[in-house]
C-alpha cells in the first residue's frame, strides 16, 4: 500500500478528509456547506415588525383575510417585502393557508385558546420571577407607565388602544427579566393569542372594570415588581392571563355552541341531498306486462 492510499484508509467512514474526529467539532476548522448568499433589507426588516406587532397587538381580527396588495398599500411599499413577512409568519403559525388558497389571521379553538393560556402562565410567569430580580429602576417606570396607559386608553372606551398598551404592558414586565431566548419565544405565542385580546379588554371596558384599583392584576405586577418579590409577581401575572384567559374562552365557546347546530342542519341537508340525487338517478324498472 503507497503512502497516498494508507492516509485515505486511515480516515473514517463519514467523515471528511482533514477531519480529525479525535477532537471535538468545535475545536476544529471545518469547510461550510455550500449556501446562497442572503440580501438584508431593512424595509424588509420594517414590514415584517410592522406587521407582527398589528398580529401582537390585537389590530388583526381572528378569520380575517389577508390581501398582500391592500396590505402592501396601507404599508406603502411594494408586494415583495409584505409577501416575505407574511412567509415568515406562516411559519410560526400567525397566519394559515385556507382551502381557497389564500392567507387567513387563524380562528382559535376555545380548546387551543386554553392550552395557549397554560403556556403563557408558565412562561411569563417565569419571565415575571426573572424581572422581580433584575428590573432596573428606567424598566419599572415603563412597566407603570403601560398600564396606566392601558387605564387612560380603557376609561375612553377605546378597545383596540388599550389592548395595545396592554400587550406593552406585558411585554415591559417580560423584557425587565433580562431572558432574551425566553422574551422570544413569548413573543411567537403573542401572535397566536394578540387578536382574541382585545374581546376580553373590551368586556372590561363594557363591564365597568375598575382597572386603577390595587387590586387589578397589572397594580399586583407592578407592587411585587417593586417590591423584588418574584413569587408574587409570578401569581399576579397568572392571575391576569387565566382571568383574561376565562373570558375569551366562554366567548368561543359561546361562537361554538351557536355555529354548531347550523353545521348539523347543513349537514343533515347535504346528506338528504345525495339521497334525493340517488333516488333520481337510479334506473327505473318497467312494470311487468301482465297476461
Amino acid at each position: 500500500m503507497t503512502k497516498q492510499s494508507s492516509k485515505h484508509a486511515s480516515v473514517r467512514p463519514g467523515a471528511e478528509a482533514g477531519t480529525d474526529l479525535s477532537q471535538p467539532i468545535a475545536h476544529q476548522l471545518l469547510p461550510l456547506p455550500p449556501m446562497e448568499p442572503v440580501a438584508h433589507s431593512p424595509m424588509h426588516e420594517m414590514v415584517y415588525d410592522r406587521i407582527r406587532e398589528a398580529f401582537a397587538s390585537g389590530q388583526m381580527v381572528p378569520g380575517q383575510r389577508i390581501v398582500i396588495r391592500d396590505l402592501a398599500r396601507a404599508l406603502g411599499t411594494s408586494m415583495m417585502p409584505v409577501r416575505d413577512a407574511l412567509r415568515r409568519l406562516e411559519a410560526e403559525n400567525a397566519v394559515v393557508l385556507t382551502n381557497g388558497r389564500t392567507l387567513a389571521v387563524p380562528s382559535l379553538s376555545a380548546k387551543d385558546y386554553e392550552e395557549l393560556c397554560m403556556i403563557r402562565v408558565t412562561l411569563e410567569g417565569l419571565a415575571a420571577q426573572e424581572a422581580a430580580k433584575n428590573i432596573t429602576a428606567a424598566e419599572l417606570e415603563e412597566v407603570v407607565r403601560c398600564a396606566d396607559l392601558v387605564d387612560e386608553a380603557a376609561a375612553a372606551g377605546d378597545a383596540a388602544a388599550a389592548s395595545m398598551h396592554n400587550r406593552h404592558f406585558h411585554w415591559a414586565v417580560n423584557a425587565a427579566s433580562h431572558r432574551p431566548l425566553l422574551i422570544r419565544i413569548i413573543e411567537s405565542l403573542w401572535l397566536r393569542v394578540g387578536p382574541q385580546i382585545t374581546h376580553s379588554v373590551r368586556f372590561d371596558i363594557q363591564g365597568g372594570d375598575v382597572r386603577r384599583s390595587a387590586f387589578h392584576p397589572h397594580r399586583q405586577v407592578i407592587a411585587a415588581l417593586r417590591n423584588g418579590d418574584g413569587a408574587s409577581a409570578a401569581t399576579a401575572i397568572a392571575y391576569d392571563i387565566s382571568r383574561a384567559g376565562q373570558i375569551i374562552v366562554a366567548h368561543l365557546k359561546s361562537i361554538e355552541g351557536a355555529a354548531a347546530p347550523a353545521e348539523k342542519l347543513a349537514i343533515a341537508g347535504s346528506v338528504k341531498d345525495k339521497r334525493r340525487a340517488r333516488r333520481g338517478t337510479a334506473p327505473v324498472r318497467p312494470k311487468a306486462r301482465k297476461k
